[in-house]
This record gives C-alpha cells, structure tokens and sequence, in this order.
C-alpha cells in the first residue's frame, strides 16, 4: 500500500501505528534522511537480495510472514518504487506500506530531469491511498466523543435539537480556526491554546514553501511561489475564477500551467473546474481552462489570509468569510462524492458554488457563512431548471424546503444521509 497526500497530514504516523497494532516488528526505512538508501536497490530487482541489504542495514533479520516494511518518502528513490511490482510478483506474503509527500510530483515529471523516476510504475500491483487532512468529524470525535456519537447517529431532515445545534456549531467554528493539521489538531487539544495554533499553523505555511524551493529549479520554484501566494487574493475577488493574468502584468497561462499542477500534485491546493451545464456526468461537461484553487487545508488558509482567531471565535462577519468557508466544505467533501467536485457559472454575475453528483444525479450546492438564505442566483437556477436537489451548507438548522434542503455547515461529511429518503436509500 502506498498513502499519498500533502506534507504533514500524518502519513508516517498511520504507518507506524497501524505496524505497532498489527504486525511483530516494524521496520522504517525513510529515504530523505538516509540518501544512500537508495543504492541499496540497484542493480537489482530481486527481493531475497533487496531483503538482505535492508536487514543489514537495521541490524534486525525480517521476517517475511510476520513484520511490516515502511518505506517514507518513497518518491526519493524511482527504483524504490518500481520494486514494489517485484514483492508483489515474488514475495507476495511481506507486506510493505510506503508514503510519499511529493509523489504525484515526481511522477509527474519528465524524462531527462535530474530526479530518478522509476521506469515502470507498479500498476495493479499496489494499492493507493489518498490521506486528507484531519476532517471536522475526526477533530470532534477527538474533542468530545460523547457530541461525535451523537453527531453519528443524525439521519434524515428533521431539525437538529437546539442543544446539539449550538454546541456542534460551536465545535465547527472552533475547527475553522484550527483546520486539519494534525501536528495543529493535537496541539489544540492538548493544551487549547490559539496562540499555539497559529505559530504551528505559520512554521507549516513557511515548512510548504521551502519545499516548493528543495525540490524546482529556481526558476520553477518562483513560479510555483507567485500561484501559491496568490490563492488567497484570486478567491478574493468577487468572480474567484483563477485568471492568470492576476498573476503577475502579462501573466499567460504557458508559463504556469506546469507551476499550478505541481501544487495539485503536491496536495497543497485544490483545484475544482467550471461545468458548462449542471447535468450527469459531470465530467463530460467540464471546462478545462475555467477553475478556481484553494488550499489543502481551512486552517493553513486562516494563516495565509490573515483571518485572526478571535475572528472566528466570536463568529465576525467579514468580505472573505464566504470563500473561507467555501475551502471548509471543499475540504470535508473529499472522499464523499464520487469524481471531481466542480462550479457552474454560467456568467460571472450567476454562479453555484459547487456542483456534485450521486447514482446518476448531478446536485447543486450554495454555500453560506451564516443563517442567511439570500442566494438570487441559486434559487433563479432552482426556479428554472428544477433539479431533483439542491442543497444549501450554513449555519442553519437542517430543514427540507421543497427543492431546498438546508444542512448545517458542520454536517457536510454526512451530507448525504440528511437527504430525503430517495437519495438516502441509495447510499449503503
């Protein structure tokens, strides 16, 4: 199994804890702290060879049947890589998990650079695992598990009982603040100090630009710097489609396509496209070159942006707060739709902020930061091509209005089980 995702998500933690709870010994191999590591597979593919080398190098003999390999940052070594298709293949009975923060990245990279790729990729023969940022209902369960199981068992569209409605609203406004960083997450919870949270949250933001410089050439790396920096003031702007031209005078988008799919593929930004019509399936209608970017993560956004913590904790209305939360749904729908999340905007003055789809049903989505339910472009679309759903995220009780239903905004994970009962008895 390979886990793939953003630095600092706690890829290396999984591995280790799932090789203490399951396995009779763990043996870690990281080949970022150790670059010679890599020598140890080459000239060979063959997996009796590359196991006597490994245990050489632990001082531990490994036993195939019983203990688990771990190899971090993975991406570090092409050959690394592509002999996991030869364990698989030949020694069947060891399980390995890998990791690699920048994988995608250097998959992605041409021949001739100066960083080794491997020459097959093991297609078929191991399995990918994207790993996301802690999720509004992990962060609960680790705050108040009593509140978590509550928080479990909603099902349908009945009102949420006042007493839980404030206090799961308070928990998600607390979650905009902290985001979804685990270092960030566990640090709150322990000692609940905000100040704490935004150091962490400022040495990640500088922790992911001194990477986009370690791993580009100068050149390169400037580029990926401008599009990073300038995700905030491109949400900013009252059409938030990413125009290049924002970028820097004369900005085209040849000279930062290449910079801007280096930040997907690093899992530092999310990229959602524009669809030229809000019908199933969705990617048939996509437009490539209309898209908007956030970031991975609610809460390195707060840092970015500037958002103060007391901000969010006394619920301040501000100009950016829609798109702030905008990045929080973004964020917690990863993993529970199926394909691509898009918008529709037919023109700039008319825009859906996200569009899903589910079993064949394309499902228009409004966003709000609060209770409000102005939204004259949404319920002018609604009126006119009545759509079989459409939903609306804020800070309102859960509630069915004809086409509408309205979910609080910290239910987005489990959006589809507060859906009318068509929708939810499709989904197992």
């Amino acid at each position: 199994m390979v886990l793939m995702g953003a630095r600092q998500v706690g890829k290396t933690w999984l591995m280790r804890d799932f090789g203490r709870k399951h396995f009779a010994r763990v043996h870690e191999f990281n080949f970022d702290d150790t670059p010679d590591l890599a020598s140890v597979f080459e000239g060979t593919k063959d997996p009796a060879s590359i196991l006597a080398r490994l245990a050489a190098i632990s001082g531990a003999r490994i036993d195939i049947g019983r203990d688990v390999i771990i190899f971090d940052e993975i991406q570090e070594c092409g050959n690394a890589l592509n002999s996991l298709k030869y364990f698989c293949e030949k020694c069947p009975q060891l399980a390995i998990l890998a990791a690699g923060s920048l994988l995608g990245v250097k998959l992605r990279r041409k021949r001739g650079s100066s960083h080794e790729l491997p020459q097959t990729y093991p297609v078929g023969k191991v399995e990918l695992l994207n790993v996301e940022p802690v999720s509004f209902s992990e962060f609960l369960r680790a705050r108040n598990e009593p509140l978590w199981e509550y928080f479990m068992s909603v099902r349908g569209v009945e009102p949420i009982p006042d007493v839980f409605h404030r206090k799961l609203t308070d928990e998600y406004r607390l979650y905009l603040m902290v985001g979804g960083m685990p270092e960030v997450v566990a640090n709150y919870i322990a000692n609940e100090d905000p100040a704490r949270v935004v150091k962490l949250q400022e040495d990640l933001v500088a922790l992911y630009e001194n990477d986009i410089v370690k791993y580009n050439g100068e050149l390169d790396a400037a580029k990926i710097l401008v599009v990073l920096r300038s995700v905030v003031p491109q949400l900013a702007k009252e059409n938030s489609k990413f125009i290049y031209g924002a970028l820097r005078e004369g900005a085209r988008g040849r000279g930062y396509e290449e910079a801007i799919e280096w930040l997907v593929s690093a899992k530092m930004v999310r990229r959602i496209h524009n669809v030229g019509e809000i019908a199933y399936p969705l990617a048939a209608y996509e437009v490539r070159n209309a898209f908007k970017l956030y970031l991975n993560d609610v809460g390195m956004l707060r840092s970015v942006a500037g958002v103060s913590t007391e901000s969010l904790a006394l619920d301040r209305d501000f100009p950016f707060k829609g798109r702030f939360v905008e990045n929080f749904v973004l964020q917690q729908l990863a993993g529970q739709v199926e394909g691509a999340v898009h918008y529709y905007a037919e023109r700039a003055d008319r825009e859906i902020d996200f569009v899903l789809q589910h079993d064949s049903v394309a499902v228009p989505v409004e966003v709000k930061a609060g209770e409000s339910k102005k939204a004259a472009s949404f319920k002018t679309f609604v009126n006119a091509r009545h759509p079989r759903y459409a939903i609306r995220f804020s800070e309102r009780n859960l509630k069915q209005d004809g086409a509408f239903v309205n979910i609080p905004l910290y239910l987005v994970s489990r959006f589809w089980n507060c859906l009318p009962r068509p929708v939810l008895a499709s989904r197992t």
